[in-house]
């Protein structure tokens, strides 16, 4: 029997990068997914690949901002599957500015998304599973995944916003888990330097800030990693794989760091 046989699972962000990653790997280990992305056509891609595989699988378009989508998001997946076993909260965004540069937009653009977007997908999904069945006697009625960060962390040059918002990913995990605990388990991931879209835009905007060439700023994370490769979004996946199936239940309120070493805390 596949890991994630039966379970339903709703990923945000799931249109590509590391969201894509883990709706994949959940369609591999026997879930039906739902892909919520503010993308509608790559939501809809990702769902179409599953679904060629006799996944079943749904997409959404979904801007977490908005608490009412998520809301109606959370309502949608339930209408359509009957329940909702695994939510990951993926959504996010960034904007790499110095301290002093950073605008009131900077700000709220990275807020919105990475704590208040995530935060009200969170209480969506968690007044649902507390009120469903447990997945199966004796075991939690539903998980919550939220995507951190190793910056979430500690302070980040030329990341103020993003730190700040990952580490309110941090802490909404752990008081979401002693609040919602023994009916859910709620826990996060701190990822590293990740080969996405989203590292491509890191890279180009802090070689623009400190005159350096385009890629340096990658080339010079991937080399501080222990591991000595380059992480990818599959890495990501296999730790949210684990902490949606049973080997994971008795697990709460924690961050785990997948990042190849590069933050030993």
């Amino acid at each position: 029997m596949k890991t994630l046989e039966g379970v339903v699972a709703l990923v945000t962000g799931g249109g590509r990068g590391i969201g894509a990653a883990i709706a994949e790997r959940y369609a591999n280990d026997g879930a039906a997914v739902v892909v919520a992305d503010l993308d509608e056509a790559n939501a809809r891609g990702v769902a179409d690949r599953l679904r060629a595989r006799g996944v079943e699988a749904e997409s959404l378009a979904v801007d977490v901002r908005e608490p009412e989508q998520s809301a109606a998001m959370i309502k949608r997946v339930v209408e359509r599957f009957g329940r909702l076993d695994v939510l990951v909260n993926n959504a996010g965004v960034i904007r790499v500015r110095s301290l002093l540069d950073t605008s009131p937009d900077d700000w709220d653009h990275v807020q919105s998304v990475n704590a208040r977007g995530l935060f009200f997908a969170l209480q969506a999904g968690a007044r649902h599973m507390l009120d469903q069945e447990p997945m199966a006697p004796g075991r939690p009625s539903g998980k919550i995944i939220n995507m951190a960060s190793i910056a979430g962390r500690g302070g980040r040059k030329l990341m103020a916003a993003y730190s700040a918002s990952k580490a309110a990913a941090i802490v909404i995990t752990q008081t979401a888990a002693v609040e919602f605990a023994p009916r859910l388990t709620v826990n996060s991931i701190c990822p590293g330097p990740v080969g996405t879209d989203m590292w491509t835009q890191i890279d180009r905007e802090w070689a623009e800030h400190e005159q350096r060439p385009i890629g340096s700023v990658w080339e010079e994370r991937v080399r501080a990693i222990p591991m000595k490769r380059t992480e990818t979004p599959d890495d990501v996946a296999a730790m949210a794989a684990f902490l949606a199936s049973k080997d994971s239940d008795f697990i709460t309120g924690q961050s785990y760091h997948v990042d190849g070493g590069l933050l030993m805390l």
